[in-house]
């Protein structure tokens, strides 16, 4: 069988080389390879490209010895080339490096939630002063809506791969009829965990300062590394999904494990 691929999106930033060294050490655990790929305006700036490449593969310290390190570049637009990519290479996971809450947020923000709604491929979301990977603990929030439970499938193969402890959470609701669609939904999630054998737990959050934030407030509490939920908004522009954008960019620098559930498909973990 072939191996897995890792697309990472690069714009020869300080975070797009961070989100390279996170692939590359996930791409190891989940024996994948990586692709990195840049989008160019013009055919001109192709040699400059890459050479970039070169330089970037060539300077990689850490670079273990059954990850194959691979460059693309594409002339067109990021809203179709990272996904068409994505999609030519049958890559189970897009690794995309974000600014965080500083500066550009609300732009980078809308950006990769642009980006993400033009793939079935879960998107995986690294700020630029984040180093770590350990995923010890994946948390996966939840709602009463069926397109969140759409994360399953993608939180348990990437927890049995790496063998980690799922922490369902959802936000505490009053209205009875929201509470048991939220307890049903919690239920059909954990029967799947169990049935695979991967440790979890529940939790049902307190409403502080917004349910993004809880979340992020839960993730840092019990020292997990990822958050993995389906974005399922029915906005007609992305950007103004505030939830997503803020989970995207948490002051915190979680890392953020995103899948577009209209365009939900199959994965390879």
């Amino acid at each position: 069988m072939d191996k897995r691929s890792v697309l990472v999106p690069h714009d020869f930033t300080a975070v797009a080389d961070n989100a390279v060294s996170y692939a590359i050490k996930l791409a190891k655990s989940i024996r994948a390879n990586v692709d990195l790929l840049h989008v160019i305006k013009d055919k001109k700036e192709r040699a400059k490209a890459e050479s970039k490449f070169q330089s970037i593969i060539s300077n990689i310290s850490e670079k273990p010895q059954d990850v194959d390190i691979n460059y693309h570049i594409k002339t067109g637009s990021i809203y179709t080339d990272i996904a068409d990519t994505a999609a030519g290479l049958k890559s189970t996971l897009i690794i995309m490096g974000t600014h965080g809450p500083k500066g550009m947020q609300k732009l980078f923000g809308s950006f990769a939630l642009k980006v993400i709604t033009s793939t079935h491929v879960p998107f995986l979301i690294v700020q630029e002063e984040f180093t770590g990977i350990d995923m010890s603990k994946i948390v996966v929030p939840i709602d009463e809506s069926q397109e969140s439970l759409q994360i399953e499938q993608v939180a348990t193969g990437l927890a049995e791969i790496l063998k980690s402890e799922v922490h369902v959470v959802s936000e505490k609701k009053i209205d009875s009829n929201l509470k048991l669609k939220v307890a049903v939904h919690s239920g059909l999630i954990t029967k799947q965990l169990k049935a695979k054998n991967i440790p979890y737990q529940t939790k049902i959050l307190d409403k502080k300062k917004g349910y993004a934030q809880d979340i992020v407030r839960y993730t840092t509490g019990i020292g997990a590394n990822l958050i993995a939920f389906a974005y399922h908004s029915d906005r007609l522009i992305p950007q103004l999904d505030t939830f997503a954008q803020s989970l995207i960019t948490n002051k915190d620098g979680v890392p953020v494990l995103v899948l577009n559930s209209k365009e939900a498909g199959n994965y390879f973990f």
